[in-house]
């Protein structure tokens, strides 16, 4: 007796041993949904290029990416009933292009206003049932130009055909940024709202200091209230670069106290060539002067299934060029539609820790688009400086604007002396404290066979520092050879697990036949025994 239940306690531990590791895994699968991988799903009407649409939708992807929070980019049309909820999502973004189309989804309508997570309706179409949860009443206004006001700055913006502005909010609302006319036919309206977990931009520009605004507006709906300091960045930096000229602008903001960074694409092959090794001897001195590299991805013409794996090998063996002439990249920075691409993100954007998503080109090739944009340790918002040009404060220039995200302000490689002289001026003339990489940085990023470090102005390459800039440092030569990836590595995992399940399952069956076996066994003994 005692020996049959022994046996049945060890079946009994083993199924709750199982029981428990399966649970154990379903509890994980579910808190990791309702936290960090919970998305915000933006839903737009359409793209709309004549009010640039598909700039207004980047600049929201990239915003939302900047304030760490992943998202999932979806049509209105192709909405399905019952998609948004509080489990999958923690926040959901309207973005109407075009009031003139009328483009309705009634299943997103009825969703949305059962949603209880926090929601942002940017552009026309507000409808009342927005306007009650922002505790407001909706008022549109025809054929205005506005001025923007925030702060001691303003900025005219272009002419406005129709807008929808919001009226009697209450003293707990949050506003941002205040509209007013050049006439006094209309009253001032505020231009960012945030009420309790919803929130309202009536436009959104992709540049410009409405943007500065709106980041602050979104980050006060997704409760951060970091301020941050611009990084100054130069864009359209090449191998073919005047070098001479670059050098010069990066001794010029040395001299002035200007930390910067500097955006440039680079090579794989023909590297043995003396142009390349000025080029990175270039970008070296410049990393001795306070300035950081960005590696800038490739420019993307055509795509196929191998394009993921070509991409890597061709980043790959550019860190591993540029890493042996000690030039160390902090990050790396890209269009803002790689990051809506499974692999852009997997074998170029997700190997470093700093991210720069800068404006889409007009043309944009995908290799496998998928629209769920991630998240990394920092991701700048690249501005270009010329939208802030327009900006005053009574001195012909703009104050020190609030950053809400982390920001870098882009400026091109000047293509002359002259421009040089102009770029350098507007730097300098715009009264801003610039973020110093130097005391606030810390960056990774990973090759196949390198690991580049950068923490507060030293450089570190696979552990080991480095003073970059001394020729008689040895640095290890890299082997350039890509990473293998297994096609079914994937496959073979989760067959893996579905034998574990399985052969589990089979021996709690056994056990229990056993111990049914046993059973039946005593029980004819017994019987026989007492016929006997």
């Amino acid at each position: 007796m005692r020996r049959k239940r022994r046996i049945t306690l060890w079946g009994l531990l083993l199924l709750l041993v199982v029981g428990g590791g399966l649970a154990s895994q379903s509890t994980s699968a579910v808190a990791a949904t309702t936290t960090a991988d919970r998305r915000v799903l933006i839903v737009y009407d359409a793209i709309n290029p004549t009010v640039s649409g598909q700039k207004k939708l980047a600049a929201v992807q990239r915003l939302l990416a900047s304030l760490n929070v992943k998202t999932q980019t979806e049509r209105l049309s192709d909405y399905q009933a019952g998609q948004l909820t509080t489990r999958r999502y923690q926040g959901v973004v309207t973005l109407n292009n075009w009031e003139q189309g009328r483009l309705h989804n009634t299943a997103f309508v009825r969703d949305r206003n059962r949603f209880t997570g926090r929601q942002l309706h940017i552009g026309s179409g507000l409808s009342a049932q927005e306007a009650h949860r922002l505790g407001a009443t909706r008022q549109r206004v025809y054929h205005q130009q506005f001025v923007l006001h925030d702060g001691g700055n303003w900025q005219l913006l272009p002419f406005s055909t129709d807008l929808t502005l919001l009226n009697g909010l209450s003293r707990h609302t949050q506003t941002f940024g205040t509209l007013r006319t050049q006439g006094a036919g209309l009253a001032p309206h505020a231009y960012g709202v945030v009420h309790g977990k919803s929130a309202y931009l009536p436009y959104l520009t992709a540049d410009g200091f409405s943007l500065t605004v709106a980041s602050r507006t979104l980050a006060a709906l997704f409760g951060q209230s970091r301020t941050n300091c611009p990084l100054l960045t130069i864009t359209g930096v090449t191998p073919y670069t005047n070098l001479a000229r670059l050098r010069r602008l990066g001794q010029r903001l040395y001299q002035a106290g200007i930390p910067f960074a500097v955006s440039t694409t680079s090579v794989a092959d023909n590297t043995t060539f003396r142009a390349f090794k000025r080029f990175a001897q270039t970008l070296s001195e410049l990393e001795t002067e306070n300035g950081v590299i960005f590696l800038q991805a490739p420019v993307v013409g055509a795509t196929n299934r191998q394009s993921g794996q070509l991409l890597e090998q061709l980043m790959v063996g550019q860190l591993n060029q540029l890493g042996q002439r000690q030039v160390l990249p902090v990050g790396i920075s890209a269009p803002a539609y790689w990051n809506q691409d499974r692999a852009f993100r997997r074998h170029g954007l997700q190997r470093a820790t700093n991210v720069l998503l800068l404006p889409n080109p007009a043309t944009t090739t995908f290799a496998k688009q998928d629209n769920l944009g991630t998240t990394f340790t920092q991701t700048w918002y690249g501005l270009p400086l010329r939208s802030l040009q327009t900006v005053e404060n009574g001195h012909h220039a703009p104050g020190d604007l609030s950053w809400a995200v982390p920001t870098a302000l882009t400026v091109p490689m000047p293509d002359s002396a002259k421009g040089l002289t102009a770029t350098f001026k507007q730097v300098t003339g715009l009264t801003t404290r610039w973020y110093d990489p130097s005391q606030q940085l810390t960056s990774r990023l990973t090759s196949a066979s390198a690991t580049f470090r950068y923490d507060h102005g030293s450089y570190f390459l696979n552990g080991r520092e480095i003073d970059v800039g001394n020729s008689t440092v040895a640095l290890p030569r890299f082997n350039p050879r890509r990473k293998n990836h297994v096609a079914l590595k994937g496959y073979f995992r989760v067959q893996g697990w579905i034998l574990w399940i399985f052969f589990t399952i089979v021996l709690v069956i056994l056990v229990i036949f056993i111990i049914l076996g046993r059973r039946i066994y005593r029980r004819m003994f017994f019987q026989n025994s007492k016929r006997r």
